[in-house]
């Protein structure tokens, strides 16, 4: 299937990463639509993009956000788990509540979108579904801890939802560096940022993986 015939949903569209991402994919996919957790109007629609309320740790909610692509747009062809998070700053031992928040913003969030998109996408017999995990919870970052745990769930969640299916359905992640964010910035103010990969470098990654049939990889980016 050619990008422009590709319906694609983008999770946690008022972080950077998604924003960029719906930047870069309006106009080159036939529709693109974002999710956000809550939004001030129900729906927000501009040329062949839109904005639409969606909570990723509540079933119905997925349901729901689902539903209304499928009337509205149609057929769900790629789904972009982006929605998540990141803190540092605490050895294991310490920053308990750390560690579900980021299970559940990272690692909850992913499961649950698959759990609802997957079947759709079985009954049409094609669809691509992208996880963001971390080159971070490939080697271990001391003092986030609870980030690579949740990203490290993310990459085995890809391998197995790939070892069960395929005949068109895929799965993989895109493994970035440190992202070049405010956030992140923010979080590292001393860190050296010549190597850190931009919005943009994960997009044209993500673009190579929505029409390859690659299945269960980790993409570095």
């Amino acid at each position: 299937m050619k990008l422009n015939e590709m319906n694609v949903v983008i999770t946690g569209a008022n972080g950077t990463v998604a924003s960029e991402l719906i930047s870069f994919f309006t106009n080159r996919a036939a529709f693109v639509v974002g999710t956000v957790r809550q939004l001030s109007e129900n729906v927000e629609n501009e040329n062949n993009s839109a904005i639409i309320e969606m909570d990723p740790l509540e079933h119905y909610s997925i349901g729901s956000a689902i539903g209304w692509i499928n009337d509205e747009v149609g057929n769900i062809h790629a789904w972009l788990n982006i929605v998540g998070g990141f803190t540092m700053g605490n050895h294991v031992e310490e920053g308990h509540d750390d560690w579900n928040y980021m299970y559940n913003t990272n690692f909850m969030t992913t499961l649950n979108c698959c759990q609802k998109i997957l079947p759709k996408m079985k009954h049409g017999g094609w669809g691509r579904i992208i996880n963001m995990g971390s080159q971070s919870a490939t080697r271990g970052m001391p003092l986030a801890g609870a980030y690579c745990a949740s990203k490290t769930a993310v990459h085995t969640l890809t391998k197995i939802i790939a070892l069960e299916n395929g005949g068109g359905v895929t799965c993989n992640a895109v493994l970035p560096g440190i992202i070049d964010t405010p956030a992140n910035r923010k979080q590292m103010p001393g860190a050296d940022q010549t190597n850190w990969v931009s919005p943009i470098q994960i997009a044209k990654q993500i673009e190579g993986i929505l029409l390859s049939d690659q299945n269960g990889a980790m993409i570095h980016c």
